[in-house]
């Protein structure tokens, strides 16, 4: 049996802010499918996703990617004075595709009509969540990276969240969620990390 080449990895990788470091000597790979990134506040996890997503400087080791990836963090990553709309074909154009699309998720995302032309700055916590994770439908890349994704979210928008990201595994792409939380997916995870103190857990 042929392995599966990995989407995604980081070898022997530090990363350090104001000389502290926040991740210390990482090496792990991630495969097609849904990986969780499991650890208490402060464990590093959304430093990783970062690391993955070239968004932080590596002090050592290296990154490889296999394509460019949907990154989602705790903070939407939305232009607050754009509406929800707006800003999914903003970032759909970005990614060199057509507006198609941008109704129905946020139709699927439980953003009114009248909420998709607001400045994303009137809507409160929970839509401009769930306005941001619409892309997960609207920008259907190889990799993506959620952080926390389940903060402000109602249950009906965190069941929302829970199908597409079974859906996102289904259709072969490489998930990966952060989360200290939600126990509830391991089920559908193929792998799961532990990080305590910027260190990888082997258990």
């Amino acid at each position: 049996m042929r392995p599966v080449q990995a989407s995604a990895s980081l070898r022997d990788v530090t990363v350090v802010f104001d000389d502290r470091p926040v991740l210390r000597d990482v090496t792990i790979d991630f495969a097609p499918g849904l990986t969780l990134i499991r650890g208490p506040n402060g464990a590093g996890k959304t430093t990783l996703l970062r690391a993955i997503a070239g968004l932080v400087p590596l002090a050592r080791g290296a990154r490889a990617i296999a394509a460019d990836p949907l990154f989602i963090g705790q903070r939407t990553m939305l232009l607050r004075a754009l509406s929800a709309r707006e800003n999914l074909t903003f970032y759909r154009r970005f990614r060199g595709l057509s507006a198609d699309g941008v109704e129905a998720a946020l139709a699927a995302w439980g953003i009114s009509a009248r909420d998709r032309d607001r400045p994303v700055e009137q809507l409160s916590a929970g839509e401009r969540r769930r306005a941001s994770l619409a892309r997960i439908r609207t920008e259907p890349l190889a990799i993506m990276l959620l952080d926390e994704p389940f903060t402000e979210l109602d249950d009906a928008a965190s069941s929302e969240l829970r199908t597409a990201i079974g859906a996102a595994r289904d259709e072969g792409r490489t998930v990966i969620v952060a989360t200290h939380a939600h126990p509830e997916l391991d089920a559908l995870a193929g792998a799961t990390v532990g990080l305590r103190e910027g260190r990888v857990i082997v258990e």
